[in-house]
């Protein structure tokens, strides 16, 4: 078993590795010649189809299992929204922006430049997380201009010692306030490790990872509220949420 585990997981990475050469060359050649809005609508439908690709090989290969609930609720939605995981693991992202569609990420500015990332990320419209004022000025503008922006409110994966979640970062509270865009919040849980915080990149899972990831309800800020009050009250949803939700099955 866990040498099957290895050859799709290398197959996955080889497979990533091309991917992200191809969407480098996209973004090179595509970004200067389109308007923005076309590139980023281009660029997000190109990065989730390699996704859901690189998920589909993992998947066929016995390496996750992943139940979806309740993101049929987004099938209609229109305008700005922020969706906000929780963050179990390094590859959340990969599943959230594979299911949600027209999703702008905001990422760590280190990654930006990473190889395998920049291109997809240059090419649909991400924003780094820093500097901090330049990110929430263009978080703000693209959610009035009803752009939909995936943001991960702990700002890092969790750590063992916060249980459910970490602290949240203040960021998100303010985004929320000033552009009055409503919070979905997704809860993700898992029955392994693997990827979290501190897992080795080259370390196998040791058993098939069982994912459950589900949409909560929207959260808006109401015109009184203060961005701190605001984020409070979200990490209460998760709270209660992470706790009452059973765990994925082993």
């Amino acid at each position: 078993m866990q040498v099957w585990l290895a050859v799709v997981l290398v197959l996955g990475m080889a497979y990533w590795a091309v991917g992200g050469l191809l969407l480098v060359l996209a973004g090179l050649i595509l970004v200067p010649l389109l308007p923005p809005e076309r590139s980023r609508s281009l660029g997000q439908w190109l990065l989730q189809g390699t996704f859901r690709l690189f998920l589909l090989l993992l998947r066929c290969g016995g390496v996750y299992e992943c139940q979806w609930v309740g993101f049929e609720a987004l099938q209609g939605v229109t305008g700005g929204l922020i969706i906000a995981p929780n963050h179990p693991a390094l590859w959340d992202a990969v599943f959230v922006i594979s299911k949600v569609q027209g999703l702008r990420c905001i990422l760590k500015a280190s990654l930006m430049h990473n190889p395998f990332l920049r291109g997809g990320a240059r090419l649909a419209g991400f924003i780094p997380n820093k500097p901090a004022h330049k990110m929430l000025q263009r978080s703000i503008e693209a959610l009035r201009q009803g752009d939909r922006l995936l943001f991960f409110p702990e700002g890092t994966r969790t750590r063992k010692q916060e249980n459910a979640v970490n602290s949240f970062q203040g960021g998100l509270g303010i985004i929320a306030t000033q552009s009055s865009a409503p919070v979905w919040p997704v809860f993700i849980e898992t029955n392994s490790d693997y990827l979290s915080k501190g897992w080795p990149l080259w370390r196998l899972p040791d058993k098939k990872v069982r994912l459950r990831i589900t949409l909560g309800e929207p959260l808006a800020s109401p015109p009184d509220e203060s961005a701190a009050d605001f984020t409070r009250r979200l990490r209460e949803v998760y709270l209660d949420a992470l706790g009452r939700m059973p765990g994925a099955e082993e």
